[in-house]
């Protein structure tokens, strides 16, 4: 069942699989919920035309997609030899996929339509409820975690709702244990000690990506000027080189926001 916090309101979408290039469309973004419950105060979303006008702030609703796997099914043509990003607006593994499924039942229409490739996005030990879906998927696929810092008490902050940083991690290990390439996505990348933080990593991803926060006017950041002055900041910049270097120090493949197919949360 849902959180207490978060308020679930099921809709009926009229599309489900949002083009990102083209013409010809070789890259499409999967969505099964609207809003989401883990209420990070850096996500860009909450200033999408539908999150600024839902009555609730943003992190206090979802609206699940119940007939997300039906349009998915109806549109296994655009899927085939495709590119699929699962998660890039919500995360797909947020609480109330235990009640609705709605995730993996997409996957499953995912798995039977010859997509090229998967990336699952999130940030949630629930992802481990489909893992042997996800180990056995028939087209490569790879789960891309959410885990920008190694703090939890930046995490409390900034993601209330978000599983704990030692979840997280313990999770990516589990997936990368089972034979699932997992890319450990550090973007926009927190407050860290980049040491520590590369040294974790290393034992729970196969790779990384990382990116900066340059958004802040987008979220719910604009509001604090001590956080907006940091991120704008030389010592947040010096922090930002700084992990980077100790992520390819301990040998991670590591690619800038700018050089990937797909936008984070």
């Amino acid at each position: 069942m849902a959180h207490a916090h978060l308020e679930v309101e099921e809709t009926a979408a009229r599309s489900v699989l949002m083009p990102q290039d083209g013409p010809p469309v070789t890259r499409y973004t999967l969505n099964p919920y609207m809003g989401c419950g883990m209420g990070c105060a850096y996500c860009y979303v909450m200033k999408y035309h539908y999150a600024v006008e839902h009555p609730l702030p943003w992190g206090a609703w979802v609206q699940p997609k119940t007939n997300a796997p039906y349009l998915l099914g109806r549109a296994r043509d655009k899927i085939w030899g495709r590119r699929i990003f699962v998660g890039s607006a919500t995360d797909p593994y947020q609480y109330v996929e235990r009640q609705y499924r709605l995730t993996r039942r997409c996957l499953g229409v995912l798995e039977d339509s010859n997509p090229k490739d998967v990336v699952v996005h999130t940030r949630s030990h629930l992802v481990l409820d489909d893992a042997k879906l996800l180990r056995t998927f028939k087209s490569p696929l790879r789960v891309c975690f959410s885990i920008p810092t190694d703090d939890d008490r930046v995490r409390r902050k900034l993601e209330p709702h978000a599983p704990r940083i030692h979840v997280r991690l313990n999770t990516m290990r589990r997936l990368k244990s089972m034979g699932i390439h997992v890319t450990a996505a550090v973007a926009p990348l927190l407050h860290c000690e980049p040491a520590r933080f590369a040294g974790l990593l290393k034992d729970a991803a196969d790779d990384v990506y990382t990116g900066s926060m340059r958004y802040t006017d987008k979220t719910g950041l604009q509001t604090t000027g001590r956080a907006r002055a940091y991120f704008e900041s030389a010592r947040y910049r010096d922090l930002v080189a700084e992990t980077d270097r100790c992520l390819d120090a301990a040998g991670l493949k590591t690619n800038r926001d700018d050089e990937r197919d797909f936008g984070s949360r």
